[in-house]
């Protein structure tokens, strides 16, 4: 003759599972990714735009789809007059760093922006008087991703 099972262990077995499948709701999402991306741009300018006026090289972490982001950049002007200068776009955030002459600095920094993007713009910006003594700024952008 089969067994029954009594309605209390069954009841107990369905309330056991229903309390797993709650330990499971509540486990935290697993977390998002963090990246890097790493760049180098130099700017030219002057005769037939041979003349270089700046290179920034550094890197940012962020990660993807949140609201901050860390960067470190190195600048270092060369031949330019009076400065060369670097700016990191990120969303809505922005970093402006420059140096004067033929001098190298290393910038750090943590950008906050309204919204998370994997993309981020590097600017570079030199000037000189040559060639013909006009005052001239020249630019070389760059759009990296993390």
């Amino acid at each position: 003759m089969p067994k029954v099972r009594s309605s209390r262990f069954v009841r107990l077995l369905a309330a056991a599972a229903a309390g797993a499948l709650g330990v499971v709701a509540m486990l935290p999402a697993a977390s998002a990714q963090a990246g890097t991306g790493t760049f180098t741009v130099s700017v030219k300018g002057g005769y037939n735009n041979t003349v270089p006026l700046g290179t920034a090289s550094g890197s940012m972490t962020g990660v993807k789809g949140g609201g901050q982001a860390s960067y470190s950049v190195t600048l270092c002007g060369q031949n330019t007059y009076p400065s060369s200068r670097v700016t990191i776009q990120w969303g809505t955030a922005m970093a402006d760093h420059t140096v004067y002459y033929q001098a190298c600095e290393t910038f750090t920094g943590t950008l906050y922006s309204s919204y998370g993007l994997t993309d981020f713009e590097v600017v570079v910006y030199g000037s000189t008087f040559y060639p013909g003594n006009q005052y001239t700024t020249y630019s070389k952008s760059a759009i990296r991703y993390f």
